[in-house]
């Protein structure tokens, strides 16, 4: 893990970077596209535990520092999708050599789909509802097209970075 570790923290990184330099002021019908969300996602689907875990919580953190969101709610956002998504990853639902072509895009959009809902609830529960402003619904429907188109290259990326080494199937 810790030869993968500076490559996926360098590519983090760059991610949250562009997420808050290009992203964030490019808004597509009112929604921004959360590519710190789609990173640590694409890391479980390849199989990558810990790493996908780190590089979630570290997107998130970076991010929640440089933007008006309450504190680590990006990064609890990208933990869980992380760990769920591991969970289908390491049941080789989404491998990229045996199924098809469309299933990782397909269970991306899910994701995305379903990051903004608890990224508003969980935002709800912690007693913030700033986060409701603007429509849910096209949150989820935005995110959602969005993961489908960028999940396949960015999980190349993640193989390519991480190595076939320390995929977990079990």
């Amino acid at each position: 893990m810790s030869r993968a570790l500076v490559p996926i923290s360098f590519i983090t990184l760059v991610l949250v970077g562009l997420q808050l330099s290009l992203l964030s002021t490019l808004r597509f019908s009112g929604v921004v596209i959360m590519i710190v969300w789609l990173w640590p996602l694409v890391l479980g689907l390849a199989g990558y535990s810990t790493i996908a875990l780190y590089a979630g919580v570290v997107a998130g953190v970076f991010f929640d520092t440089h933007s008006a969101t309450p504190f680590g709610l990006t990064a609890l956002t990208g933990a869980v999708l992380a760990y769920g998504f591991f969970r289908l990853g390491r049941e080789g639902v989404g491998d990229l050599d045996s199924a098809a072509w469309w299933v990782t895009p397909l269970l991306a959009a899910l994701g995305g789909f379903l990051a903004p809902l608890f990224y508003v609830m969980s935002g709800a529960i912690a007693l913030n509802f700033s986060l409701w402003r603007g429509s849910v619904l096209s949150m989820m429907m935005v995110n959602a097209l969005a993961f489908f188109i960028l999940s396949r290259p960015l999980t190349r990326l993640a193989l390519f970075v991480a190595g076939p080494d320390l995929r977990v199937r079990r």
